[in-house]
């Protein structure tokens, strides 16, 4: 629903006076960005030109072919033309004359950088929309994503999609945790929908309890993983392997019926609605020292520095003096810990 303001304001305008543009503006950019057929007739150079001799052609309000602006009030061409793969320049053009377009809820069910997203759009425009209007990056669509979600959903293994992932989470680290209407996070998607190694270590480090949460069908990332390897014939071995060892030493494993209650290496914890044992680097210093040695060859230091940050129980595990672990957590800014007990170790033993 619109404000009296925005009902009074020029960019409110749906048929803006005749001569401005608009109608060769709504002639190029009525395509539907679903079909590769329409989208690859999307002429940028043309829509720049429009935008150059009339700006205010950005606050036309119209609906579109392909289902955009279907309500009553219509909608401005951002959306389409961002959807359609408008350049940085086009879309910085729209934005600077009609800034109200980016805050406009299309259909009731996204926003302009969901739209993008879902779309494959360069991360240098997503950076653009998101830096104009910060709240984009956080604002549910009609189930409850996210715009994190549909990054992890959409495109996986494109060095964009994981670009874009980077960019959502320096905006808001938490939004890993963030759960739709089917209580997974974007973890779960991303492990749904093949996501690269590096997107999935990325969702991990910013929210490692994600690995342990049940979604409405009770199923947790790696079962995912595993679900989708099964049923693909492209294997993704080091994704599942990688899952299993980040749930195994940062923090929780099913408890089995008949664990013994007074195991010193295991203790109670709640992760998840789920009823777990912290398990201990499996209860063995060479598996513990194996799976760090894993993260260190994949140059994966952020799971060597959550391991030590969640388990302080490692140090002990590893032989350590106790004075080493203060410096253990200092040095995990340079190089990964177990790398360098492995090269340096007369060096960290030195700092006790």
């Amino acid at each position: 629903m619109t404000s009296d303001h925005e009902q009074n304001s020029p960019e409110s305008i749906i048929s803006p006076p005749e001569g401005c543009g608009d109608e060769d503006l709504l002639r190029l950019i009525d395509l539907c960005p679903f079909l590769a057929s329409e989208k690859s007739r999307y002429d940028d150079v043309a829509v720049l030109s429009i935008l150059r001799r009339n700006p205010r052609a950005a606050c036309l309000r119209r609906p579109y072919r392909c289902g955009i602006g279907n309500g009553p009030d219509g909608a401005h061409p951002l959306a389409l033309v961002v959807a359609l793969g408008g350049s940085l320049e086009v879309v910085r053009r729209m934005v600077d004359s009609c800034p109200s377009a980016l805050g406009m809820r299309l259909g009731g069910r996204r926003n302009v950088l969901h739209y993008a997203i879902a779309e494959g759009v360069d991360v240098s425009v997503i950076s653009y929309l998101t830096s104009r209007r910060p709240a984009l990056a956080i604002e549910e669509d009609s189930f409850g994503a996210i715009p994190l979600h549909l990054a992890s959903t959409y495109c996986p293994s494109s060095s964009s999609s994981s670009s874009v992932i980077v960019h959502l989470l320096s905006l808001n680290p938490d939004a890993a945790g963030a759960l739709d209407r089917k209580s997974q996070t974007p973890l779960h998607r991303a492990c749904m929908s093949r996501a690269s190694l590096d997107d999935v270590l990325a969702l991990i480090e910013a929210c490692p309890d994600a690995l342990f949460l049940d979604d409405w069908l009770g199923n947790r990332p790696l079962e995912y993983a595993e679900s989708m390897h099964q049923r693909l014939s492209e294997p993704i071995p080091e994704v599942i392997e990688v899952l299993g060892m980040a749930e195994e030493i940062l923090g929780a494993k099913e408890e089995d019926d008949d664990d013994d209650d007074d195991d010193d290496d295991a203790s109670g914890d709640e992760v998840g609605g789920r009823r777990c044992r912290r398990v201990l680097g499996g209860a063995r210093k060479d598996r513990t020292r194996r799976i760090l040695a894993h993260f260190v060859d994949i140059r994966w230091r952020g799971g060597v520095r959550l391991a030590f940050a969640r388990n302080p129980d490692l140090a002990s595990i590893l032989d350590l003096p106790p004075g080493v672990f203060p410096r253990l957590l200092c040095l995990l800014g340079t190089e990964g810990v177990y790398s360098v007990l492995v090269r340096c170790t007369d060096v960290v033993f030195g700092f006790a």
